[in-house]
């Protein structure tokens, strides 16, 4: 995935980290939102309630799917901030995306927590990734031009 500019692969997958981080963070603070301005939200809890679970109400509801999207996040997460850190050695990205993983983690395996303060987990958590992928991005830049003007 290495181009002839050296840092291509990783600006391209820190992106992408940092969208989907934020974009995670979003999601985590709209959906209580919409579930409280949604009509249409009472037929599915009465379903649920019900037994009449779906992939749909899986993915909404579950507390093993919350398990499995923080799983892949961290280890994409991790894989891309490993492989900046060996280029630039820099703590910082590392170690915002640590601080961010334990609030993540404690809110997906961790135990039962009011309402509140998991949503604000999630959100501070998925911030928090997605700046670590910033920060990485900004500590390979550097690299980047010393790259292409030894080229």
């Amino acid at each position: 995935m290495e181009s002839s500019q050296g840092h291509r692969g990783f600006v391209s997958w820190d992106g992408l980290g940092a969208a989907l981080s934020l974009g995670c963070a979003v999601h985590c603070a709209s959906l209580p939102l919409l579930f409280g301005l949604w009509p249409g939200v009472g037929l599915v809890l009465d379903a649920h309630a019900h037994g009449h679970v779906h992939g749909s109400d899986w993915l909404l509801f579950s507390h093993q799917a919350e398990g499995l999207i923080v799983s892949i996040l961290l280890a994409f997460a991790s894989i891309v901030l490993a492989k900046g850190w060996l280029r630039h050695r820099q703590a910082g990205p590392s170690v915002l995306a640590l601080a961010a993983a334990s609030l993540l983690l404690f809110a997906a395996f961790g135990p039962p927590t009011p309402p509140l303060v998991h949503v604000a987990m999630q959100v501070l958590g998925g911030i928090g990734i997605g700046l670590a992928h910033v920060l990485n991005l900004r500590a390979l830049r550097p690299l980047a031009c010393c790259d292409a003007h030894a080229a």
